[in-house]
């Protein structure tokens, strides 16, 4: 493949917001690239999150913007009548008649 074809990382903003420590210290966090409200949660040792965040160049969510990242969170639970079912994880509407 040449030098032209490959893509540049994303280099959007890299957002970190702790949620909480387990009893064992580890750091329980949200992580997410560019859209604070589109996270991946994960948990690192405080010296790997450390590392973590350096690495990733990322910076740790204001309060201003994890009050909107949780209210655009409360949008999406219970917002519809939809029942999900367990086999294939597919919402259907709920049949009220």
């Amino acid at each position: 493949m040449s030098g032209a074809a490959v893509q540049r990382v994303n280099e959007q903003t890299r957002y970190v917001r702790v949620t909480g420590v387990t009893r064992g210290g580890f750091i329980e966090f949200q992580f997410a690239i560019g859209d604070p409200s589109l996270y991946l949660a994960m948990i690192l040792p405080p010296h790997a999150y450390a590392e973590f965040c350096r690495t990733q160049r990322a910076v740790t969510l204001s309060g201003a913007q994890a009050r909107r990242v949780d209210a655009e969170q409360r949008k999406w639970v219970g917002g519809d009548e939809r029942e999900t079912d367990s086999a294939t994880g597919c919402s259907e509407e709920i049949n009220s008649k």
